[in-house]
This record gives structure tokens, sequence and C-alpha cells, in this order.
């Protein structure tokens, strides 16, 4: 009943913005004036919000212009003149073709205050040329997330897989990025969500970024551009019956002055979380009968997450600058992990286990940048180092028990060891606008990197005596050297045609020595050429379509092939598996733009495709070890189309999409299913109740997905939230329900040897949060920037 409600809210909000039928503008008039009331001469430029294309422009003499033949539903106007700051005006229809701008009054570009001038909140989401989306935070609903992987979570197209691996539908893993450099889901807790300022999602990917991965999540950060000191303070406080209550306080502080500046923050959370997975796995083979209900509680306690973060710039001239940024993270996990197994073969049992954990993560990274803009033709450089480390260090003691025939026995385990990543990267790039109009972009990278593990499982007897369990104990040391050069040249056919050919090299060389029940090493070298290219035709300032190609790779993350055992019950564990191999990709994908919509299509052929389920141990065939293995191919089509509105009292973005995969084993590991199509329905709505308040409106569904071997279930969202600012827009507070129903989840089915898998796995998603942001202080012009470099392999490091 409730995914039948998503379902009609969705469809609902869509239709709503398919039947609205907005006018359009057609000429913008103003009259520009500096703040004593004097004319000024400058320039008017027409910008299109949805690519930041140029439309139309022109100069004025004595504050007076005008600007016809626009036929645009919404426009950014841009007002430069020489000792003033640029200042913009976002245009929307309202009741009139011939918008009149008024009065429009320049600052003075030394010594006064920012500000832009804004009529009307920016777009949810923007769309680009080459088929990539841009997504607005602040005021949206994605704003009040206490994390960034929450803010993912609830973006347009971002999907989770059963695994929780991040993803765009249609397309597949996504890797991340923070300002233009790849980082993992480590790093994420290390990131401020009150940081993040937009969110791109780029669905091809061109040879300047990392191989890996089918496809991008740029994340930008708030970037201080001026001069002075500013403060933004944020609490958000959640409640769940499922799991508690949740706290999270937020401080960033920038400071500028000349030539440096200055940017910090920290975060600390605390509060609780919780997820439940129930299992059933069952064999019906006559020689074997088999039946397994598992359910295990996690029940985290968040004793102390916190996050922190400084940066240092300084501006060596107007062309180049020096910058140093170090962000860290340090969380203390309590709570517990809950398990019951109940078995039944040749005699029934009930399995329980009480894992209570005492864990702590550190983790630091060290960024060092520098940016020079050789000329003013669009030349330019950038070099830059990282360093990072991540340590985790646990000291689990696990309580089970076994009661078969009305007999008890119980047992108890003591898990302790410690994991530690280390990244070295450096990093160039190298931009030249060549004569004939065609730009040349070079560059290379050089990584290293070292995964070291540990975890020793002790047995404790009753007189507290500890044996090693060296079955279960093991060691885990990983050293990878990848270095990597791209090049992609970007030129024009003719006016409005466009194109770029690129190639991405990437040499790998890695060592594995893993110490189990033996010693066993591996080294191997491989080296990987990645070819893309893509053509953009612009036929008019709101029609343009694309095509684009592009190669890429999925390496193994470095947790998927450590065979460390992660406990999760006495017949259940999560291992790595040291003989995975990457998967290749090659994706096509044409898309157009019409106005206000966007269509696109695709096919994305994957190679020994990674994936994987619950393994029947070898040598008792009651346990179960989770782990990732190869499949041989996928190929997924898909399709999607998107419409924004943007009206004055009303802002929406609304997606459909449909995708149809095929995954092929041809080992006869997993059992064959039937394909079926599954679609995604997403609707992101703002409405501007006069000036009083604003509703957020948010509501997605995804439907069942067969894929030929797995069978995931669907699941839905629907979310509210109202938002009230005071005191001149310095204090904003906004209260929220997320996942009204209840409906994330993963959940699903598949058949893996002779056993059936059933599996569901439900989340913290359904709670109250109220939240509240003051922001003081203000800016004048300069800036801080930084550039996260060195983290193609942090993805991995998880």
């Amino acid at each position: 009943m409730t995914s039948r409600l998503t379902i009609f809210l969705a469809a609902c909000l869509f239709a709503c913005s398919l039947c609205s039928n907005a006018q359009t503008i057609t000429s913008v008039k103003g009259y520009v004036i500096d703040t004593g009331g004097e004319a000024v001469l400058g320039n008017a430029i027409i910008i299109n919000p949805q690519d930041s294309s140029l439309i139309k422009g022109t100069s004025f003499l004595e504050g007076h212009f005008e600007l016809s033949g626009l036929n645009q539903q919404q426009v950014l106007l841009k007002i430069t003149s020489l000792g003033f700051q640029d200042t913009y005006l976002t245009l929307l229809y309202e009741d009139s073709t011939q918008v009149d701008a008024g009065n429009i009054v320049l600052r003075a570009a030394a010594n006064a205050l920012n500000e832009v001038v804004v009529m009307a909140k920016a777009p949810l989401v923007r769309g680009r040329s080459d088929g990539s989306i841009e997504i607005n935070i602040e005021n949206t609903p994605l704003a009040t997330s206490t994390s960034v992987d929450e803010i993912l979570s609830r973006s347009p197209g971002v999907v989770y897989d059963a695994e929780g691996q991040i993803g765009i539908f249609g397309k597949g893993a996504a890797i991340l990025f923070i300002n233009g450099v790849r980082v993992s889901n480590d790093q994420l807790s290390t990131l401020s969500p009150t940081q993040v300022v937009r969110i791109e999602i780029i669905s091809n990917p061109g040879p300047r970024y990392d191989a890996q991965g089918q496809a991008v999540i740029n994340i930008i950060t708030r970037r201080n551009e001026n001069e002075g000191v500013q403060a933004v303070l944020k609490n958000y406080y959640s409640y769940s019956t499922f799991a508690g209550y949740d706290n999270r306080t937020n401080t960033d502080l920038s400071y500028t002055k000349g030539a440096w500046s200055v940017n910090g923050n920290y975060g600390l959370q605390v509060g609780n979380d919780r997820m439940i997975l129930t299992t059933t796995r069952v064999r019906n083979a006559p020689h074997d009968l088999f039946s397994s209900e598992l359910t295990t509680d996690w029940r985290y306690k968040y004793d102390n997450y916190s996050n922190y973060g400084l940066g240092l710039q300084y501006d060596r001239n107007r062309n180049s600058y020096l910058s140093l940024q170090y962000t860290g993270a340090y969380e203390k996990l309590g709570g517990d992990q809950l398990s019951a197994n109940t078995i039944i073969d040749h005699e029934t049992g009930l399995y329980t286990s009480t894992l209570a954990w005492d864990e702590l993560s550190l983790d630091n990274t060290l960024n060092a940048n520098y940016v020079w803009t050789i000329d003013t033709l669009g030349a330019n450089l950038f070099v830059g180092g990282q360093y990072a480390s991540y340590r985790h260090d646990f000291n689990n003691d696990i309580r089970q028990s076994a009661t078969v025939a009305n007999t008890k026995n119980t047992t108890l385990i003591n898990n302790v060891g410690e994991g530690n990543i280390r990244i070295l990267s450096i990093q160039a790039d190298y931009t030249k606008a060549l004569k004939r109009g065609g730009t040349l972009e070079a560059g290379g990278k050089l990584a290293y990197v070292n995964n070291y593990s540990f975890t020793t499982f002790l047995n404790i007897d009753k007189n507290g005596t500890a044996t090693k369990d060296d079955q279960l104990s093991s060691d885990f040391d990983y050293t990878e050297r990848v270095p990597a050069g791209y090049v992609n040249f970007r030129g024009r056919i003719r006016k409005g045609w466009d194109y770029s050919l690129g190639m991405r090299a990437e040499w790998t060389n890695y060592t594995l020595l893993t110490r189990m029940e033996e010693e066993a090493a591996l080294t191997d070298r491989y080296g990987n050429v990645f070819p893309n290219a893509s053509l953009t035709a612009k036929f008019s300032e709101s029609v343009n379509a694309y095509f684009t190609y592009s190669s890429r790779i999925n390496r193994p993350s470095y947790q998927s092939l450590n065979p460390f055992v992660i406990y999760q019950d006495s017949f259940t564990s999560i291992q790595g598996n040291p003989s995975l191999q990457p998967a290749q990709v090659h994706a096509f994908e044409l898309g157009a733009a019409l106005h206000s919509w966007s269509i696109k299509t695709g096919y994305n052929h994957t190679l020994n495709l990674i994936s994987g389920g619950a393994f029947q141990a070898e040598d008792d065939p009651r346990v179960y070890i989770l782990r990732l293995s190869n499949i041989r191919k996928e190929d997924a089509y898909f399709a999607s189309i998107s419409k924004t509105v943007s009206t004055r009292w009303w802002n929406s973005t609304n997606t459909a999409s449909m995708s149809y995969n095929n995954v092929i084993d041809d080992t006869g590991i997993f059992a064959r299913r039937a394909n079926q199509p599954y679609y995604y329905l997403y609707s992101q709505n703002r409405f501007n109740v006069g000036k009083w308040i604003t509703l957020y409106a948010m509501a997605w569904y995804q439907s069942e997905k067969q894929d030929g071997i797995y069978l995931r279930e669907a699941q839905s969202s629907v979310n509210f939230s109202l938002e009230k600012k005071f005191l001149k827009d310095a204090l904003t507070c906004n209260l929220e329900v997320n996942d009204l129903f209840h409906q994330v989840r993963a959940a699903g089915a598949y058949r893996l040897g002779t056993t059936d898998i059933l599996y569901g796995r439900k989340y913290n998603t359904h709670y109250v949060r109220f939240s509240i942001s003051y922001q003081m202080g203000r800016l004048k012009q300069s800036g801080y920037r930084n550039k996260d470099v060195g983290a193609s392999e942090k993805q991995r490091a998880q």
C-alpha cells in the first residue's frame, strides 16, 4: 500500500511539472547606478542558467540597457562595470514577457560588501550540454543532511546497491571526487556537510578523471572568495523510534586578509544508529536438506564522531596561488551487534551471539597545491601532492551461545586487530589553448598505496585462558603503485559543433601477501589504455545534443581483496577475495536537451563484472562466507527523461528512467533467473509560501529489478520539510520528516550453487529532524581555494 502511495505521489509531482506551461521572457531592461545614484557604464549579459552559456549581451553608457529577442522561461542577468563588483540577478517570468529589472545598484569593487542580488532562488538541478548535471545543495532538502553520504542518498539519480555501494541509475558504480580529485568513502567522514555547495554527476567522465568506475560524483565545497571573517554554526537533532536520537553540530570559520586566507571547520556527532538484516538460506536437495533463519541487528553508538579541517592559502599574485589543507576524523564506536540463527538440518539448533564494539578510527589527509594561470588564452598549470593515512583499531568481545536438544553451551571470543592504509600521490595537469581555437589537456599522476592489517581471534576458556584461532586469524599486506598519464584534445568542427578525443594510460604494479593457514604471495603487473570521445552540437541557445564514448575500469577495493574475517555470527563471516580481477567497461551515451526537457539513452558493456553473495564453505556445509567474485559480463541499456520547472513560487526537478540489465555467468555458480526492465522516478520540489515559509517535498521510487541473476525488491522514500528564515536570513530553522513510510531498504533473492538465498536490510531512515543554522560575519572580495589531489586510490580504501 505504501509503495503504491509513493508511486502516486511521485507521479503526481512529475505530472504537475509536465502540465506547467510557463510563459517566456522576451526582453529585459534596467537602469544601472552606483550607491550614490549616479548612472554608470558597463555591460549587461544574459546567461542560460541551465548550462551557463551566453545568450545575448549589450553595452550601456548612461545606465540604461535593453535586451530583446530572448524567448526564455528563466535567465541569469550579469552586470559588469569597471571598478564595481559583478552583480547577478535571476529573472523568472511572472506576469509579463517584458521584464523591467528596475534600478540595479552596483557596489564598489574595493572594501565593500560583495552582494549578489537575487530575485529568485537558484534552480535545484542544472543540465549541461555533455549530459552531466549539477545539483544545488543550498536552499534544498539536501541542506539538512547530517553527512555527505546522506546528501548523496537524497540526490536525483544516485542509488545504492545491496552492499551499500554508491552508483548512478543506468550507469553502475560511481567514484567520488572532491573539487575535481578522487576520494574514498572513508574521507567523506572528514568533510562537514555544511561545506558542500553543489554536486556534479558526470555520467561520461573524460580522460582527466581516473579510469576507475562508470560515473563520477564530484562534490564541490564552499570556497571563501571574499575578505573578512565569517562563521556558520549549525545543529541537527534527529529522532526515530527505530534507533533513538542522533545529534550533530558543525562549525565553519573563514578568515581572509590580503593575500592570505584561512578556512577551518569542526563537526561532532553523538547518538545512535541502527540496521537490521534478515537472511534466509535454504538447500532442498534430497540428500542435503538445510535451512537457516538469521537476523543480525547492528545497534551503533556514536561515542564521539568528530571531523575537522584547516586550510591555508597564499595568493602570490592574481594568476597563481599556493595552498595547504589538512582534514581529519576521529571516530569512537560503541554499541552491540546481536544475531540469532535458527538452523535446521539433521538437528535443530538456535545459535545466538553478542558482539560488543570497542573501535577507534583515525583518518588524516594533507594536501598541497600550486596553481598558475599562465596567460589569458586559457593556459594553466596545476601541481599537487597528497599524503593520507587511515588507521582502524578494534578490541571486540563476542559471546556465543548454542542451544541444541535443550542443551545450551556458551563460548567467549576476543577479536583484536588493526588496519592501516597509507596513500601518497603526486599529480600535474596542464591546459593549453591553441591558435585555431582548440584546447590541449595533458597530465600525469603517480600513486603509492600500502594497506597492512591483521585480525586475531582468541578463544577464552572458563579459566580466562586465551588460545589463538589460527583458522580465523590473518595478516594482510598489499602494496600498489600506479603511474598514469592522459592527453585530451578539444576542437570545433564548425560553429556549435564541438568534439573531444582523449586517452588515458595506467600501469598497475602490486604485491599482495596474506598469512592465514599458510603464507601466500601474489605479484602482478598490467597496463590499460582508456580511449574517450565526445561530440556536442548546439542548435540554439536552448536546444543541443551530444554523443559520448568512454572506456573505464572497476578495480576491486582493498577491503574486497583482503581475506580478513569480519565476524557476523558463528556460521557467517565477511571475507575478501585476493583472486578478484578488475572489470572493464565500455559505455556509450546519446542525449539531447530541449528548453527545460532533457533526454538520454545509453548502453554499457562490462567484462569481469564484480559482484558476489554468500558462498558455502568447503569444510563445513553450515558455514557461509560473504565475498565478491567475478562474473563473465553484463549488458545494460537505459533511457531517461527529465523536466525542470521554475516559477515565482515553485521550483521542481523531475526524472523518469528505465533500465534493462542482463548479467551472464558462464561458471554455473549462480542460477539463471528471468530478466525484466526496472524503472526509477524522482521528484524534488520547493514551494515558496509567500515570504513566510518554504515547503520542500521530495519522493523517489525504484521498482523491482531482475537482471538475470539477482532479484532486488522495490524501495521508495517520501520526505517533507518546512523552512523558515529569521534575522535577515542569518538564522534558518528547518523541521523535516524523512522516509515517511520507512520503505528505504535493500531486499532481494538469488541462488548460488544449491542454496536459495533471501535477504532484507532495514535502515534508520524513518526519522524526524530539527535543524538550526546561524551565520555571522561579513565578507569582502578575496579567496581561499584548495584542490584535494591524490585521492585516486582512496575510493578503494574502505
